[in-house]
Order: C-alpha cells, then structure tokens, then sequence
C-alpha cells in the first residue's frame, strides 16, 4: 500500500526563495555562470582527521515542528545541519518538509539549498519506508560540481525521511530510503552531469560533525535555567564550546574560556545536554571539536540565540 501527499507552493513563496539563493551564491562556490557551483577549496581540510557523524533518525512528535536539512560551508568540509521549522499544518508531512526545503529559509543565514523552488512536489511512502518524491527538473536545474550534487541530493534524502520518523509515519524498524524521479522518471542526469541512483539512503559521510540542537539559531528562551543540546562526534582530543554574551547588558555574564565537554555526558549516539544559567540579553554559543597534537577547531559551528 502506497500513500500520496502533494501540494501547490504559492508563486510568492517561490519568488522569495530565488531572491534569498541569489544573495547566497557568493558563499557557496561559485563557479562560470550564476547557476554554476563547485565545492569551496578551502574547505578540504585535508591534513585533519575528521570523524563520521553518528547518525539518529528523528524520533515522532518533536512539538509542532519539522525537521529540514540545510548544507553550510565550513572549514573542515560542506556539511549538513538540521533545523525544526514550524509545521505549516497541511497534515502532509513529507511533502510539507519538502516544500520548506525549496522555498522556505534557514534561521542561520549561512544555511543554504542549490535546489530549486518548485509549485509541484509529489511524495509517497510504502509500507516497506520507501519514499518516492516526484519534482520537476527545474528544481535541479543548477549546475554543480559531483561533490555538491552527492550533498544536495542528500538534502532531499535526509529531510525526506526525517520527517517520515518525526510524523511517526515509518513502519516498524526498517531504515526509511529514498528513490528521486524527475518528472515521473528515474535515473535523470542532474545538476548537469549527475546520474540519480535508483534508491539512497541516509549517508552519514555528510552529516555535520558537531551540531548545536537547541538553541536553534535566532530563537528566544526564558532565563534562568538554559539547556544546551547537540550532536558531536569521537574527537580524540574531545569536544568545546564558548558561550560570548553580545552587548554590554550581559557582558559581564559571558563564559569567555572555552569548555571541554565531559566524556561521560555525551551518549553513545553523540548527543549531550549540558545546563547554564544565563541572565537576560543575547548569546553566541559555539560548538567544536579537536584532536590530539592540534589546536585546530574542526566543524566549529556557531548559534546565536536571545535570552530574555
């Protein structure tokens, strides 16, 4: 049995989804032409040893939110980072997520899709977790290199089954894949050179290494008790965070050493939770990991959040 969810994204959306991918495109590698991208150079980090993220899939009913994968540039790699937006009540979780993706915005204005917007988004899901999603070629109409195309695909896959897991739509304990036809075909040539696989699934080569969870970036949180959440991965030297108060109202509040996270308070998954308790103003938290013989800061990645 093979359930369908479509919708129609309204025009005006789209409109402002090409608007905020133009003014991305000077960080995201670009290459001859406008539509054109390559994975950044500086972006290798070839001499550090970077450890493969834990993969989790999202558990049901994470409030009246769903989860989208966006990509961001670091100087350890391209990666993927996930943010819950909110649900826009269509009752049709795949498609939804989807939608968000294509003509949506990232709260972290370094969060960014190649994909195109797009009015017609076609989703299923079987009885065995297989999702198809059926687009139109225009949403990957642009060209980029293979690297960029292996990561923007994944976008799709991963937001795809993460709201499959966070809707509780999944079928027992068998892992959510994912096949891609472009207008009702399989195996399309992408991105200008990029042939589609049959079936994906999740690959974690692409996750980001370290990740906050909460506070989302440009979110609001009572003072007093602030729990910190994220994701990180086996670092041989351990994982950091720096909590800077912004402004002079809480200056005198802000932790300006970094911190070592303790071995013991992070799962075997990769998560942690850690609780500060911070006064009234805005924050910058940052996240990284480290390894032994290196001062490097490997998939530092940064959330500003308001207290109030």
């Amino acid at each position: 049995m093979q359930h369908w969810f479509t919708r129609r994204v309204p025009r005006r959306i789209a409109a402002t989804c090409a608007i905020v991918c133009v003014g991305l495109a000077a960080g995201c590698g670009l290459t001859q032409g406008e539509d054109s991208y390559q994975m950044p150079a500086e972006s290798s980090a070839a001499s550090s040893y970077i450890p493969r993220a834990n993969d989790s899939v999202e558990r049901a009913g994470v409030g009246q939110k769903m989860p989208v994968y966006w990509l961001d540039n670091t100087d350890s790699g391209v990666y993927l980072y996930r943010e819950y937006v909110q649900d826009t009540r269509h009752q049709e979780p795949i498609s939804d997520a989807i939608a968000y993706l294509l003509a949506g915005k990232a709260a972290d204005p370094g969060w960014y899709t190649h994909l195109k917007p797009s009015e017609d988004i076609g989703a299923s899901i079987d009885n065995s977790n297989l999702i198809t999603l059926d687009l139109p070629a225009k949403v990957f109409s642009a060209h980029l290199d293979r690297g960029l195309s292996e990561r923007t695909v994944q976008q799709l896959v991963f937001t795809a089954t993460a709201a499959a897991a966070n809707s509780g739509i999944l079928v027992g304990n068998t892992p959510a894949t994912v096949r891609i036809l472009v207008d009702g075909k399989p195996n399309e040539v992408v991105f200008g050179g990029y042939e589609l696989q049959d079936v994906y699934e999740r690959d974690t080569r692409f996750m980001a290494p370290v990740w906050v969870i909460d506070p989302q970036f440009g979110s609001v949180v009572e003072s007093g008790s602030v729990k910190i959440t994220g994701r990180t991965s086996d670092f041989t030297k351990g994982t950091y965070y720096q909590l800077n108060a912004k402004g002079s109202a809480a200056a005198s509040k802000s932790a300006a050493a970094p911190n070592k996270l303790a071995d013991k308070s992070i799962e075997s998954d990769g998560s942690f939770e850690l609780t500060t308790r911070l006064a009234p103003g805005s924050y910058e938290l940052q996240l990284w990991g480290e390894n032994k013989a290196s001062k490097e800061k490997i998939g530092l990645t940064t959330s500003e959040f308001t207290v109030k």
